[in-house]
């Protein structure tokens, strides 16, 4: 007599692959979350080295002066004091695609955080030289370029940043560091607990913490934001 070779799982041994998948999922999900937070930290590298390069044309074409920054300007309006567009829409002209203005680490913020400009001038030191927010940094006077904070990735949290701002800055909210550099402080680490930053002499670095001696806000001695 022809017997059917085929048979069904048993429930037990159904429970069984189960389980491996779990397991298996259990081990693989993480290792595709830290993936994801790399691949998000290299992308806001690359938009930050293409900031570099468009702040520093500007510079170039305008007596050494950085983009100025003001109050809270939304994408084709202007500061009323300063008469100036944002910072970001100052220079797009030199990175010729707004889509650097985005940090991709934003995407983990609940979406009515969420904001298609995500990095801050660093202008504290035109702030502390000057004693007025409507001060630009000017690039000659930078004393130490390879540690100067020039720009950076920020959290949108509607805290200090409107959302809609393309004129983020640090002229009064520390945006590296946290408290331990200052404040009022700004929410800061995007990317799996880490900030990238963007420095005078072009390049570009991520952190967990606030470093003493690698990073100044100051124009002529490493100093720390506040």
């Amino acid at each position: 007599m022809n017997m059917d070779s085929k048979r069904a799982f048993t429930l037990l041994e159904l429970l069984v692959v189960i389980a491996i998948i779990t397991i298996l999922a259990s081990l693989l999900l993480p290792a595709l979350a830290r993936a994801k937070q790399k691949a998000w930290a290299v992308s806001c590298s690359s938009n930050l080295k293409q900031l570099g390069l468009g702040l520093k044309m500007f510079a170039d074409d305008n007596d050494d002066h950085y983009p100025l920054s003001g109050d809270s300007i939304k994408w084709n309006f202007t500061d009323p004091t300063a008469a100036t567009n944002g910072w970001m829409q100052q220079i797009v002209s030199y990175v010729q695609n707004t889509n650097v203005y985005h940090c991709p680490g934003n995407a983990q913020l609940p979406v009515k955080n969420q904001s298609p400009f995500n990095y801050f001038n660093g202008v504290r030191a035109a702030y502390i030289a000057a004693g007025t927010q409507r001060a630009a940094v000017i690039a000659r006077l930078i004393r130490f370029p390879v540690a100067y904070v020039l720009s950076g990735d920020t959290i949108d949290n509607a805290q200090y940043f409107a959302l809609e701002d393309t004129d983020k800055d640090d002229y009064s909210q520390n945006c590296v560091g946290g408290t331990a550099n200052g404040t009022p402080a700004v929410e800061w680490k995007a990317h799996d607990q880490v900030q990238v930053l963007l420095f005078g002499d072009a390049h570009v670095k991520r952190y967990r913490r606030y470093e003493t001696n690698e990073m100044t806000f100051r124009y002529d001695s490493i100093h720390g934001w506040q």
